[in-house]
């Protein structure tokens, strides 16, 4: 009976010792699996092995996960390049002779839908010019070279009657590409011309049709004969383009040297040398953003306006705008605020009205116009 108890009590010690290293030896495991989980927590750390990861990142202070965040992309303005954007202007050359038409040739970033607070509404009220608005929603570069008579639009051989039947016409480009006329709106193509007659270009089921405006002698239209939009035959000397194209083009450092040969083409057949060419703003469809929008402007120099530049260096602080924190994720990545934007690309009535000021800054110092305004940032929209 004695060999017996004494046999039990040996066996609860045994029993004891093995649940102890059992529960040892399970939290050793559970600190060196957490440790290998991440380097820098050490054994004695109190994170629960169960903690969710995203709240455990949640706990990091900022500089442990400042490494993850992506570098900015935010092109430097220098101190020789500030005038140009802000203080006292100080023109290149004196103007001179009446006050010059100005032609906004563009896409949905031109657009004026209310007729005052678009950029080309914004030029017109700072410089007392006439501004013409040729902007049309989602024209790439070709379709509005198209529009403005840098890329040449053909008819193929037709007969014109002699009354104002609508008859259909076929064209194509120059290199035999299809024509985009009317998608989206006029944008400067009517009233065209086809072989000296004035008439209307209508876009029916896809196809496109010509009616002349007046009766006349019925007429044979040559193979390869140019249609000439209103925009081309309106062309003035002395008007000042405004171009501001690309967006819908999506280029990268391949591709931009396409939309840089179109817009010389477009100042070319304008017969013009008083220009503004916009850059490219949206980063999310533009990857290479910076070095495209530093392509063109190697091509055009002091007329190229490179806004994304200065929206995201001085956009919010001179629109009074105090940035949020969406605001300063969006500079970071290299994107305009969300605070100077109405959707992912398109600006808002502020991004418009800075938009309008620098264009008609960049006016003043080429000598283009005359300086009407002298402080543009006590200016209201």
């Amino acid at each position: 009976m004695k060999r017996s108890y004494i046999t039990y009590f040996f066996f609860i010690i045994a029993m004891s010792a093995f649940i102890t290293l059992r529960i040892y030896a399970g939290r050793v495991f559970a600190s060196e699996s957490v440790s290998d989980k991440d380097g820098s927590v050490a054994a004695s750390d109190t994170i629960p092995v169960s903690k969710p990861e995203d709240e455990i990142v949640a706990q990091l202070p900022e500089e442990d996960t400042a490494d993850e965040m992506e570098p900015a992309n935010i092109p430097v303005i220098t101190e020789e390049e500030e005038p140009m954007w802000r203080g006292d202007i100080e023109p290149k050359a004196e103007f001179h002779g009446l006050l010059p038409r100005i032609v906004c040739w563009g896409d949905s970033l031109t657009v004026s839908l209310d007729g005052k607070s678009a950029y080309p509404d914004i030029i017109r009220s700072l410089s007392g010019c006439e501004v013409i608005n040729y902007g049309v929603e989602s024209d790439n570069t070709s379709m509005i070279a198209m529009r403005e008579g840098g890329l040449r639009v053909n008819v193929k051989a037709t007969v014109l009657p002699a009354d104002t039947t609508l008859i259909p016409v076929f064209l194509r480009t120059e290199n035999n590409g299809h024509v985009y006329f009317l998608n989206q709106g006029d944008g400067g193509v009517n009233p065209c011309e086809i072989n000296g007659i004035e008439g209307e270009l209508q876009k029916l089921n896809g196809s496109y049709y010509f009616k002349r405006h007046t009766k006349g002698e019925r007429i044979a239209v040559e193979e390869g004969t140019r249609l000439k939009t209103f925009g081309m035959r309106d062309a003035r000397e002395g008007d000042i383009l405004v171009i501001f194209a690309g967006t819908n083009d999506l280029p990268d450092t391949a591709s931009v040297h396409n939309i840089i040969n179109l817009e010389r083409q477009m100042l070319e057949s304008a017969g013009c040398d008083k220009y503004i060419i916009v850059g490219l703003t949206y980063a999310g469809g533009i990857p290479e953003i910076n070095e495209v929008n530093a392509a063109m402007e190697k091509a055009f120099g002091d007329h190229f306006v490179d806004i994304r530049k200065y929206m995201l260096n001085y956009g919010l602080a001179d629109a009074g705008i105090t940035p949020t924190s969406k605001d300063a994720e969006d500079i970071r990545k290299g994107e305009i605020p969300s605070s100077l934007r109405s959707d992912y690309v398109h600006g808002n009535k502020m991004y418009h009205k800075l938009l309008g000021e620098q264009i008609y800054r960049r006016m003043v110092v080429l000598g283009y116009i005359p300086a009407m305004k002298e402080d543009l940032s006590k200016e209201e929209l």
